[in-house]
Order: structure tokens, then C-alpha cells, then sequence
């Protein structure tokens, strides 16, 4: 047998390339040129105009979805909403930014005194009180997300009885937990 592959290799590999050939050849033909591209989408597509509902929360005079157009932009979201409340820190959003179905525009709070507080020596942050700016600038490893979690959580589930509520409810992994244990209090 290897005898007789050596003496017609090269009628082997000719046949190999013409199969090979013939295979491209077909799918080439088949191909329907007709067809339009996929086109991959990032999220709804709405026309400018097309109404949208905006969810408007944080420090504003009244909390709420609002019903906004496509385009509209995050100060006509905070008008609908009554405005920015008397400790509202409007400066620390983009008032500018456009607004999509299903957003949620958040308004921070001033650092008032529970920040005071909480910048004092010693001084325990109370997660039962302190608002999402303050857990996520005064605790080390705690960023916007987990700030979050920790005042939704609390806002769900009721106030929190102990420090170790927030590995319990899986509001944070053990190690993140462990760096803030010693900064932090349920208050008295």
C-alpha cells in the first residue's frame, strides 16, 4: 500500500485540491449576496420625541417615574421631579446628559452631617444612616455599587441588626466586609 501511495502521490493531492476546490466553489454559490448584514443593537432604539418613563430619586422634592420624551436631558428630568431638594448636591451630576427609557437618575445628597460625623477621629459610619455618598467616600473598598447595595438593602430589608447583616444578605463578600469592620456601626 505505501508503494502504491508513493507512486501516485501527486494524483492523491490532485485529487485532495479538487475536492477541496469544488467544496469552495459550492459555498460560494450558495452564498445569498441578498441577505442584509446582521446588525448588532445596544439597547433600545427609540426615535427623538418617543416617549419615555424616567425614574427620578435621591434628593428631589418628588420621588417618581416620570413620563420624559426620548432626548430629554437630565434638568428636565429633575423639573419633573419638583426640583432638586434643599440638600441636594445637583452640581455632582451631568444635568446635561440625555435620558433613556428606563433610566434612573440619582440625586445626591450635600455631605452634611453624616459626613460631618463620620470625618470625625474615631468616629464609626452608621449603615443604617449614612447615605450612599458617605459609605461609598469614608469606607475603603466600597464603591458607588456597593454603597448602593448597602442602602437598598436597607431599604428592602429593614435596618440592619449587626455589622455581619451585610455578608449575611450577601451585600458583600466577606473579604470587602473584613476591611470596613472595624469603621463601621448599626448605631445604638
Amino acid at each position: 500500500m505505501l508503494g502504491w501511495l508513493e507512486r501516485n502521490q501527486m494524483t492523491v493531492l490532485a485529487a485532495a485540491v479538487l475536492v477541496l476546490a469544488a467544496g469552495l466553489a459550492g459555498t460560494l454559490v450558495a452564498r445569498d449576496d441578498s441577505r442584509p448584514p446582521i446588525e448588532l443593537l445596544h439597547g433600545p432604539s427609540l426615535p427623538a420625541g418617543a416617549p419615555i418613563r424616567v425614574h427620578v430619586t435621591g434628593a428631589v422634592v418628588n420621588p417618581g417615574v416620570y413620563d420624559l420624551r426620548e432626548g430629554d436631558r437630565v434638568f428636565e428630568a429633575l423639573a419633573a421631579a419638583g426640583g432638586p431638594s434643599d440638600d441636594a448636591d445637583p452640581e455632582a451630576i451631568n444635568l446635561a446628559r440625555r435620558v433613556h427609557d428606563e433610566d434612573q437618575v440619582v440625586v445626591p445628597l450635600r455631605a452634611g452631617p453624616a459626613a460631618a460625623q463620620a470625618l470625625r477621629p474615631g468616629a464609626k459610619v452608621n449603615i443604617n444612616t449614612a447615605p450612599a455618598e458617605v459609605l461609598d467616600a469614608m469606607l475603603p473598598g466600597i464603591g458607588e455599587a456597593y454603597a448602593r447595595r448597602i442602602v437598598d438593602s436597607r431599604k428592602v430589608d429593614g435596618a440592619y441588626r449587626r455589622t455581619e447583616d451585610l455578608i449575611e444578605r450577601n451585600v458583600l463578600p466577606r473579604a470587602v466586609y473584613e476591611k470596613i469592620r472595624d469603621l463601621i456601626t448599626v448605631g445604638e
